[in-house]
């Protein structure tokens, strides 16, 4: 009896060596996962954003990264590991990883009184993203362009000499009520908008885009303390009242001046990933709305019971 169990004893510890010993083999021979995160900030990598070191490349995902990473790269090394993923080898000029990246154009529309949040709001997120996003300012002419606060802003370029926009943001305030029977500029945000792949507005600017018929039959939104005088030029907009942003796709539109920060901050963790809206969030000390039906302005301003 004795002897028996003495040897189930025996034949139990060797099957738990022996599977310890298979697992030990299958995690020191499985394949590490190729680096997916900064090993700064633990948002995604940007492949454009890199430190070589040793014969390695260590990718990061914003500037301020960059720097840090650079001072001590073997200390990123090893958070690269510890994670679980592995620090690729420098690609060579044929390889993939050294194809340049197109980044996505900008363009931010300037007219006379037109509200500086609206414009800088946004602009401080995007021009953040230097190594995705470019940029740029467009006005009917290039040159200074005053806002409704005082301040003027230089457009870079006029509707003539524009390059092409990927991102077309179009700004409210005063001076966006003056526009809407502009044919000149409604015909330029036609045009445009048809080649963009989003076109976002905020606060007023939606009533460019409902003047040149852009939201016909679209779900927006726009200021809510204007909001009878913002809606008028759009009769065939499926205005929404209780909104701090609608994402119609192509299309995104929002509430009044602050709203444009939350939207904006939604459609890059759209296009980027929200762990990158997330870091800009905290970069610029900004604590986002992240549900887009979050609108006590509504009822503020008698919209909505």
């Amino acid at each position: 009896m004795l002897r028996s169990l003495i040897t189930t004893s025996t034949a139990i510890v060797c099957a738990l060596l022996l599977s310890g010993a298979r697992q030990v083999q299958s995690a020191e021979s499985s394949p590490l996962h190729p680096q997916a995160t900064c090993p700064e900030m633990g948002a995604p990598i940007n492949p454009e954003l890199y430190v070589d070191y040793n014969g390695k490349r260590i990718y990061l995902c914003s500037e301020m990264c960059r720097d840090a990473v650079a001072k001590d790269p073997e200390r990123a090394i090893r958070t690269i590991v510890a994670k679980g993923q592995t620090v690729q080898a420098i690609p060579t000029k044929d390889s993939p990883a050294a194809l340049p990246v197109r980044k996505k154009t900008l363009g931010v529309l300037l007219f006379p009184r037109f509200e500086m949040l609206d414009a800088y709001g946004p602009m401080e997120l995007w021009g953040n993203l230097k190594e995705k996003v470019q940029v740029i300012t467009v006005a009917t002419q290039a040159g200074a362009v005053a806002s409704n606060q005082g301040p003027r802003t230089v457009a870079d370029y006029g509707f003539d000499d524009a390059p092409q926009i990927d991102l077309l943001l179009i700004p409210g305030g005063m001076g966006a009520f003056d526009l809407v029977n502009d044919q000149k500029t409604l015909e330029w945000l036609r045009t445009r908008a048809k080649k963009a792949e989003i076109v976002m507005s905020v606060c007023n600017g939606a009533s460019l885009l409902a003047a040149a018929g852009i939201l016909d039959g679209r779900p927006a939104t726009t200021n809510k303390m204007f909001w009878k005088s913002s809606t008028g030029p759009g009769p065939k907009v499926k205005w929404v009242k209780n909104a701090r942003w609608v994402d119609d796709g192509t299309i995104v539109t929002s509430s009044g001046i602050s709203a444009g920060i939350d939207m904006s901050l939604a459609v890059i963790a759209r296009l980027y990933g929200k762990d990158v809206a997330e870091w800009l969030a905290r970069a610029t000390e900004y604590e986002p709305h992240r549900d887009p039906s979050w609108d006590p302005f509504a009822k503020a301003a008698g919209l909505v019971d």
